[in-house]
């Protein structure tokens, strides 16, 4: 009986504290600051920072309807694919609302590119290109050119297989 007692002591606590956590803890140290530390780099001047506030709010806007949309769309489809016996016609449709939806949501971030882009000066578009380019070297860009994940990937075991077994697909 002390025996569960002293096991409950113990265990309770640290079940407390992890679900007391914030939902973010798992983001690490530099939590979403670090996004933010390459404007500071651009040195935006007061009205660029005005008018880049405003294009971020507007296609943050646009960006969640057309989030929206497209979960719509996949779950239409789903919905089609469920039926014992689905409608090709139908499902071909809902298919094509998918691609629409994505191709919108492509089409935005290519449109607010060239409005950032509008609004930077040349030197400032240099220097965020040079910055992109740099970030895709570092963490996970330099893990998957290294072949770090897919190694590990390729020696996950799933539940119910054995190592050397091959994982056959669902689809």
């Amino acid at each position: 009986m002390k025996r569960l007692v002293l096991i409950a002591a113990v265990v309770i606590p640290i079940i407390a504290a992890a679900w007391a956590l914030p939902s973010d803890a798992h983001r690490g140290k530099r939590g979403w600051k670090g996004r933010r530390a390459p404007l500071a780099a651009l040195e935006l001047s007061a009205e660029q920072r005005t008018k880049l506030e405003s294009l971020n709010l507007e296609r943050a806007k646009k960006m969640a309807q057309l989030r929206a949309d497209l979960k719509v769309a996949r779950l239409d489809l789903r919905a089609a694919m469920r039926q014992d016996n689905p409608d090709p016609d139908q499902v071909n449709a809902r298919v094509t609302a998918v691609n629409k939806a994505r191709s919108l949501i492509l089409e935005s971030r290519v449109s607010h590119r060239l409005k950032v882009n509008g609004v930077l000066t040349p030197e400032q578009r240099n220097k965020l290109r040079e910055m992109r380019s740099d970030r895709s070297k570092r963490g996970w860009g330099r893990m998957w050119r290294k072949g770090g994940c897919r190694k590990d990937m390729k020696g996950m075991v799933y539940p119910g297989q054995e190592r050397g077994e091959e994982q056959t697909s669902s689809i």
